[in-house]
């Protein structure tokens, strides 16, 4: 056979083959074989660059499709979910075709940016970063949100800790209609999510402050572990502080993310902190990474002092 028509048929499958029968017809001659075995080394790349870049093409055109099938009112509300691989958008393609049929919504973002009198695209990104909402019959989500609602749980503050919509409703209901009848009126979605041994320590019959910071944010005994390890600190931090701490940087619009990323600032005073916020958005700024905020003193100053300079300049120039 021609070794051009054995490059004619060349497929993924017949390469090894391919390989072989090319050998043993330039075996008379040393340097075809190695000409033949760069040629064949070179054609099995480009079939593979080749299959890959039409897996992709397929992908991204099946995400296209799926997405634009979710009733979303426009690209930016979208974007967060192009993220999502296919099995995730397929779940939600079939709970939002369940949901529109029978009258429900035409997607869970808008229900749920509604329920809590929140612009949708505030709420997107986290949405889909929870797909597990899609999950959940309409029923269950409906009155769980309900029942959050109704006691006095702040829509702000279910909207930081969405994982809370996992729960029953009854279970939430009687969870939080017994921290009431303690006479606390504050509640918080991690109120719902703690185990026993952390509520009864919360209320005072106890205390447990690895397994408290691990219930508010919803990480593992072994994540909080691994962070007293990294940072030795934390092992005079107690309950009360942790507390107070965590509920002033979720109202300040921090994050359970950010507050992993960088668990540190815990162990920082929380009335430097909150000077130090005060500071930075006093000079315009909206997005604070808590990094800066557990700077020393010097390097907190220096990076000041940069940004009022900044500011200054950009002051002149409008």
């Amino acid at each position: 056979m021609p070794i051009s028509a054995i490059y004619l048929n060349i497929t993924k499958c017949n390469y090894v083959q391919l390989f072989k029968t090319s050998l043993c017809l330039a075996i008379p001659n040393l340097q075809s074989t190695r000409t033949i075995i760069r040629s064949t080394y070179i054609l099995q790349k480009n079939i593979l660059i080749n299959n890959n870049i039409g897996s992709t093409d397929s992908v991204s055109a099946a995400k296209k499709n799926l997405i634009s099938k979710l009733n979303f009112e426009s690209e930016s509300h979208a974007a967060p979910f192009c993220k999502l691989p296919i099995k995730s958008l397929l779940q939600i393609y079939k709970t939002t075709k369940q949901d529109q049929e029978s009258g429900c919504c035409n997607n869970r973002l808008y229900y749920i940016a509604s329920q809590l009198k929140c612009p949708p695209g505030m709420l997107s990104d986290r949405i889909a970063k929870r797909c597990f909402i899609y999950s959940l019959s309409f029923d269950w989500l409906e009155k769980s949100l309900k029942v959050l609602l109704d006691k006095g749980v702040s829509p702000d503050r279910i909207l930081r800790d969405l994982w809370v919509l996992k729960y029953h409703h009854q279970t939430i209901d009687d969870r939080l209609k017994r921290i009431q009848d303690l006479g606390i009126d504050t509640l918080y979605p991690w109120m719902v999510r703690c185990s026993e041994d952390i509520l009864n320590s919360i209320l005072g019959n106890g205390q447990s402050t690895k397994g408290y910071i691990a219930s508010r944010l919803n990480t593992s005994i072994d994540t909080i572990d691994e962070i007293y390890a990294k940072v030795p600190s934390f092992t005079r931090i107690r309950v009360s502080k942790v507390k107070h701490f965590l509920d002033f940087l979720f109202e300040e619009g921090f994050t359970i993310e950010d507050i992993l990323c960088k668990p540190r600032v815990l162990c920082a005073s929380q009335k430097t902190v909150r000077e130090r916020l005060e500071k930075l958005r006093g000079l315009g700024l909206k997005d604070i990474n808590l990094n800066v905020l557990c700077r020393s003193r010097k390097d907190f100053r220096k990076y000041y002092e940069s940004l009022q300079t900044v500011t200054k300049d950009e002051n002149k120039q409008t």
